[in-house]
């Protein structure tokens, strides 16, 4: 299954405009576009400032599992 998400490339990081809908590790293609995307109208004070929010409505173990795979990603052998 292909799924297209719309997106901004900007100081090293995609952001994504919305949550893909996959549960597991998948690969993903990275296509650039010669269209130049708008400026944020608002300006952050730090990059941490985008995750506001981002556990809203999340349960405990939910976060548990996100981190726990974080943590088994980075101690896998590349």
């Amino acid at each position: 299954m292909l799924t297209a998400i719309e997106g901004i490339y900007e100081n090293g990081q995609i952001i994504l405009k919305e949550k893909p809908a996959v549960q597991q590790r998948v690969k993903v293609f990275v296509t650039f576009t010669e269209e130049v995307a708008e400026a944020q109208t608002e300006t952050l004070t730090h990059p941490s400032t985008n995750l506001r929010g981002a556990w809203k409505g999340a349960d405990k173990k939910e976060i548990a599992d996100y981190f726990d795979n974080i943590r088994s990603e980075w101690k896998r052998d590349i």
